[in-house]
């Protein structure tokens, strides 16, 4: 069993290599592409947009895995199939359960790798190109941490939180200083919204130093013309928190919790994390069934068609169960394990009918 472990196995980790890198390929041109955009907005060249997408590979790899590890299966099992290898097996009373574990033992490796790739590489890499990148765009002028983006706009030194969608911010404190350097206003607003006219300021607290007297700035709503650059921002990290390690989104969760504040996005992402690698070794399972079954003789095409409809219900199915989190109260946990407990169901029984 050992020879046919290593048979399965070098032809399942050869074809999946072959498919991430061909996946990690067309992400990184069309990546490429959207990096273009940023050349020549402050010291941004196209030497930084390279060295930018090298240093988010290990994140990309990390994410595209699970659609390698399907299509790179089903095209080797299909290979073995189309070849009357897996025929001979089974001929030699090799069960189909027993072909699946060799499969998924070679898928194990990888996911491991994989793993390592996601929770100790990518992170320090990630953290690199982000910082390089907002540094470039903004000549120096701002920097992205753990805890939010700094961002210098003259005068002004701004922290921001939270990056959301359509130019939202969420906790943002600006520090205003004069040509001395002395400071003349502290205020802290819970968020901000771009708008076409400016920016709208809402549940804002702060105060006002002049030479004889403060003063206490504290309103609900207030409009400013210019806050700062969005485009900094959004090359900023803060706002992917699958970026972040498992043992960061904990710690995080923790703090959140300790304070009564909202952790949910946070739990969800943390429990996605943990279930990837699972994920990854259900889409190696799901390739056996399909070897046996319909794809036996099927075209490379159709293979690929194939790996590609079921990526897709599968991504589909984790959006779904993503929102009601929020809307219906469902567990995280449970949201981020039961689109790979259903694939893994599915599998299961396709295998059983397999005879």
């Amino acid at each position: 069993m050992n020879i046919l472990d290593r048979y399965i196995g070098k032809q399942i980790i050869v074809a999946i290599l072959v498919v991430l890198v061909a996946l990690l390929g067309v992400d990184v041109f069309f990546y490429l592409v959207n990096e273009l955009r940023y050349i020549g907005k402050g010291d941004y060249k196209f030497s930084t947009a390279i060295i930018f997408i090298i240093l988010t590979i290990p994140r990309k790899i990390y994410i595209i895995f699970p659609w390698a590890a399907l299509l790179g299966s089903l095209l080797a099992l299909g290979s073995l199939a189309k070849n009357s290898e897996l025929v001979a097996m089974r001929a030699a009373a090799i069960s189909v359960p027993r072909i699946a574990w060799s499969a998924l033992k070679a898928g194990l490796w990888l996911t491991l790798a994989m793993f390592i790739c996601g929770e100790v590489i990518s992170p320090t890499t990630e953290s690199w190109a982000q910082r390089r990148k907002t540094l470039a765009l903004s000549r120096g002028q701002a920097i992205q941490t753990q805890f939010g983006t700094w961002v210098r706009h003259g005068d002004q030194f701004i922290h921001v939180g939270v990056v959301k969608q359509n130019d939202q911010l969420q906790d943002v404190t600006r520090y205003a200083f004069n040509k001395q350097l002395q400071l003349q206003s502290v205020s802290h607003a819970d968020s901000a919204i771009k708008q076409k006219t400016g920016w709208l300021i809402q549940d804002l607290h702060g105060t006002k130093f002049s030479a004889d007297k403060t003063e206490i700035i504290n309103t609900e709503q207030a409009q400013i013309p210019e806050l700062l650059d969005t485009e900094i921002l959004h090359a900023s990290a803060v706002k992917h928190l699958e970026r972040l390690t498992l043992r960061n989104l904990w710690r995080v969760i923790k703090g959140r919790v300790a304070q009564e504040l909202n952790a949910t996005e946070y739990e969800r992402a943390f429990w996605l994390k943990i279930s990837q690698p699972f994920a990854a070794l259900v889409m190696v399972f799901l390739a056996v069934p399909f070897a046996f079954g319909p794809l036996r003789s099927a075209s490379v095409g159709l293979k690929i068609l194939v790996g590609v409809l079921v990526g897709f219900a599968f991504h589909t199915l984790n959006s779904i169960f993503g929102p009601l989190t929020a809307v219906i109260g469902l567990s995280p946990m449970l949201a981020a394990m039961i689109p790979s407990l259903v694939f893994s169901g599915f599998g299961y029984w396709m295998v059983s009918r397999v005879r």
